[in-house]
């Protein structure tokens, strides 16, 4: 991601809540894998942050599994958790990056499209980076916030306590003609004695696009079979009340 609401792999971690994230999202990924890839398919996660998702598919994929991230504390965190799946820290647009391979699948989830797109106009290069390196007949999978659906004020804080102290994190969003703008806020407390005080705060872009846009895009880079979901259990999508977008499709040069 070219755009960083944390201060690295750590508080990331802290802040999901990866046992729920990881019971709806890999099997969402699994089911369109596994009637079309073999276990020496290659993968590609782009924007990776710690791995959680590759760590998860290298017990059903073992040959060639690779995560981009643009933060090197992702990454390192990734690599030590994950051996057995390569990680690399990079710009995914970079054209220097991921040089002369191709991939049987590639996914995108947590929103890292929209984090790489820095205006509206930059979701077609992304778009184009996905079908050069995908294999003919290859899978890509990708979800963003659904951006057409006004989001404005802050979630329940999540309090986490570590060995460390107790942590808050409060995430807000504001709406705006051309973006949404989520906002991630931590406060940290070494102890219950002490007072929180404020650690990281970031607050980032995501370009607003619409459905149609978002189909012609993938049609003009050859993806064919282009299927949106609102959410990881395949519910139909709704532009006003669906949380997500997420677009399922096959490369079909």
């Amino acid at each position: 991601m070219n755009k960083s609401l944390l201060s690295g792999g750590s508080h990331y971690d802290l802040l999901i809540n990866w046992d729920k994230r990881l019971k709806n999202e890999v099997p969402f990924l699994l089911d369109f894998f596994s009637d079309r890839l073999t276990s020496e398919s290659s993968i590609l996660s782009v924007g990776c942050g710690t791995g959680r998702h590759l760590g998860e598919l290298s017990k059903s994929y073992q040959s060639s599994l690779l995560g981009i991230d643009l933060d090197p504390t992702m990454i390192a965190k990734a690599r030590m958790l994950f051996p057995k799946a390569e990680f690399i820290v990079g710009d995914f647009l970079d054209p220097k990056m991921i040089q002369e391979r191709t991939f049987d699948a590639i996914y995108s989830l947590g929103n890292s499209v929209g984090l790489i797109a820095a205006s509206i106009t930059s979701y077609k290069p992304i778009i184009k980076k996905f079908s050069s390196i995908l294999e003919p007949g290859g899978i890509l999978v990708f979800q963003l916030l659904n951006t057409m659906k006004e989001r404005n004020g802050w979630s329940p804080p999540r309090n986490i306590q570590t060995v460390d102290g107790e942590y808050i994190f409060l995430r807000g969003f504001t709406t705006t003609p051309n973006f949404i703008q989520p906002e991630i806020v931590t406060l940290f407390r070494a102890s219950s004695d002490s007072d929180f005080e404020l650690m990281t705060t970031g607050k980032t872009n995501i370009p607003r696009i619409t459905i149609h846009k978002m189909k012609q895009l993938l049609e003009d880079a050859g993806f064919i079979e282009i299927a949106l979901y609102g959410d990881y259990h395949k519910k139909s999508f709704y532009e006003s009340s669906s949380q997500d977008m997420i677009f399922a499709c096959r490369q079909a040069r």
